[in-house]
């Protein structure tokens, strides 16, 4: 099946400081875990803050997955779109000095925003150093991932369980 509508997945965070990372993470596991169909693309988008601006020019729909500090215990996934993320102050914690938010308006101000879902994760450590995630963020992770596997339903895709992509093996963007 392909997708009629260019769909964008990306992980956001910096894999280098603990759960900041959860992201990326996420990403990876999704693309080592589900098959997806052509038109949807993977995108480890780490830190790069407004170079993203670029990748949702051809985008319908984005799923953002990043670290949020939304005030829950950690481990709480949250789920919202552009709108709603814009009426927050920044919670969204990676991207440098650029949020989420900023990418989002300049991408909308150059006439390019796709409908957007965020799966922000509330971290345990999203500051300090390590190359791993927590061991909480490590047992949520699968649930970060049904629930990416959720919104990507809801946008029309359908994500098979089993692994790899629909080129075979995982294919992710950096």
């Amino acid at each position: 099946m392909t997708v009629l509508h260019p769909v964008l997945v990306v992980g956001i965070g910096n894999t280098l400081m603990q759960d900041d990372g959860i992201g990326v993470w996420a990403v990876r596991r999704l693309a080592r875990e589900y098959r997806l169909p052509p038109g949807v693309e993977l995108i480890e988008g780490g830190v790069l803050g407004m170079q993203l601006v670029h990748d949702l020019r051809s985008a319908k729909h984005l799923l953002i997955i990043d670290a949020m500090d939304g005030g829950g215990e950690p481990g709480t996934v949250y789920r919202l779109d552009a709108d709603s993320l814009s009426k927050r102050p920044r919670t969204l914690m990676s991207l440098h000095e650029v949020s989420v938010t900023d990418v989002l308006s300049v991408a909308e101000f150059i006439g390019c925003r796709p409908r957007t879902r965020i799966l922000g994760v509330q971290p345990q450590k999203a500051y300090s150093p390590g190359l791993t995630l927590t061991p909480l963020l490590q047992a949520v992770l699968p649930r970060v991932v049904r629930a990416a596997v959720e919104e990507l339903e809801r946008m029309g895709v359908t994500a098979i369980a089993g692994g790899g992509s629909h080129r075979g093996t995982a294919e992710i963007r950096a």
